[in-house]
C-alpha cells in the first residue's frame, strides 16, 4: 500500500470503523483534471465499493488560466441534483483542499456501463421497451430545473463568454486551422439571445452517463464543467459527433433520435427549444472539443502528461473539422 492509498483509508476508518475491511484500493486510468478512486471493502461479508474523485495532483494551476472547479461546488450540486430525483451517486464524505488527501470527496459506487462505443451497439440494450433518449430528456429538464440560487459560488458562462474563452486557447497555439477560423466568424455572427440562465451540467453526453442493459439510465457523473448558462448547451452537446462513437444517424449520443430527446424535454420542463440556438451551440460544442483535441495533444508533447491518451486524443482534432462544415453548410437537424 502507497502513501496516498494509506492516507485514503486512513481517513475512511476515522469516519466508520467499518473500512478497516478496506482490502484494495486503485486509482482509475484518464482524468485531466480530476482522479478517480475505487475503494473495496468487505462488509457483512459481502464485497463493496466506494469512489474518491479528488483534483488531479499533477495540476499546475498556476500554468492553468481556467482551473478546475471547486469539488466542493461540484458535490454540492450534486447534493442537490440528487434531492432533485436526478440519478447521481449519494455524496458520502469531503476532504478539504488543506487535508492530506487535498479537496475531493468520498461516494457512492453505482454499477453500470459508461463506455459509449459499448452503449451505442444495436443489441446493448436487453429491454426494448426503454427508450435511452426520452430517459436522457428527462433527466435533463431535472437538472435544469434545480433551483440554483440556493448553491454558492456557480459561475454564469453564456454563449459569448464560452467563444471568447475557447477563441482565446485557440489563439494560444499560434495555429491557422482555416476550418476553426471559419467556424469562429459564424459563431461570432450568430450569438444567440438567452432570456435566463440555468443550471448547466456543462458535460452531459455519452460517456458521462452510467447505463444498464436493463432499465437504461442509471446515473449521471462528471459535473466538473457545471455553470450557469443557456439549456441549449446541454441540449446540443450530446448531439456533437463525437460522442455518436462511430453510429453517426443516431444523434442524440449516437442511441437515439432528436425527436425523443426534445419533447421529452420540453415535456417535463415546458421549456421551448429554439433550433437556431441548437445550431450554434452544437457548432461551437464541435469547435470546442476540436481545441480541446489541441490541447490534450500540446500536454503529451510538452511532456506534462505522457499517457497514451493524451496522444490518442489529440489526434482527433482534424475530425471536428469534416463535422463544423456539415454543421454550417447544410440544412440543420436534417437527421
Amino acid at each position: 500500500m502507497n502513501k496516498t492509498e494509506k492516507k485514503i483509508k486512513d481517513f475512511l476508518i476515522s469516519k466508520d470503523k467499518k473500512f478497516n475491511s478496506i482490502f484494495e484500493i486503485d486509482k482509475l486510468p484518464g482524468g485531466s483534471s480530476n482522479e478517480t478512486w475505487i475503494i473495496k471493502y468487505n462488509n457483512s461479508s459481502k464485497e463493496k465499493k466506494i469512489v474518491l474523485r479528488r483534483h488531479f495532483q499533477g495540476m499546475r494551476n498556476i500554468d492553468n488560466k481556467y482551473p478546475p472547479l471547486s469539488l466542493k461546488i461540484e458535490s454540492d450540486v450534486m447534493m442537490a441534483a440528487y434531492e432533485a430525483k436526478v440519478p447521481v451517486p449519494r455524496v458520502l464524505y469531503s476532504t478539504e483542499s488543506n487535508s492530506d488527501l487535498g479537496e475531493g470527496f468520498f461516494m457512492e459506487f453505482i454499477d453500470g456501463i459508461a463506455l459509449g462505443n459499448k452503449i451505442v451497439d444495436e443489441s446493448f440494450l436487453k429491454n426494448k421497451d426503454v427508450n435511452l433518449s426520452k430517459q436522457c430528456g428527462l433527466y435533463l429538464s431535472k437538472i435544469h430545473s434545480i433551483n440554483y440560487k440556493e448553491l454558492n459560488n456557480i459561475q454564469k458562462s453564456e454563449a459569448a463568454d464560452e467563444l471568447e474563452k475557447y477563441k482565446e486557447v485557440y489563439r494560444n497555439y499560434n495555429l491557422s486551422i482555416p476550418v476553426f477560423d471559419f467556424s469562429i466568424k459564424w459563431l461570432e455572427r450568430n450569438i444567440p439571445i438567452n432570456k435566463r440562465p440555468y443550471l448547466l451540467h456543462g458535460d452531459f453526453r455519452n460517456g458521462n452517463i452510467l447505463m444498464s442493459k436493463t432499465s437504461g439510465v442509471k446515473s449521471i457523473l462528471d459535473w466538473e464543467l457545471l455553470h450557469l448558462g443557456d439549456p441549449h448547451e446541454d441540449l446540443a452537446w450530446i448531439c456533437v459527433n463525437s460522442w455518436r462513437f462511430g453510429k453517426i444517424n443516431n444523434p442524440i449520443g449516437g442511441f437515439g433520435k432528436r425527436k425523443d430527446f426534445y419533447n421529452s424535454y420540453e415535456k417535463n420542463s415546458g421549456f421551448k427549444i429554439n433550433k437556431k440556438s441548437l445550431q450554434f451551440w452544437e457548432v461551437l460544442g464541435t469547435l470546442k472539443w476540436g481545441i480541446m483535441c489541441l490541447k490534450m495533444y500540446d500536454a503529451y508533447k510538452t511532456g506534462y502528461d505522457k499517457s497514451v491518451d493524451r496522444a490518442a486524443i489529440g489526434r482527433r482534432s482534424s475530425e471536428t473539422e469534416i463535422d463544423l462544415l456539415r454543421l454550417i453548410t447544410k440544412e440543420f437537424i436534417d437527421e
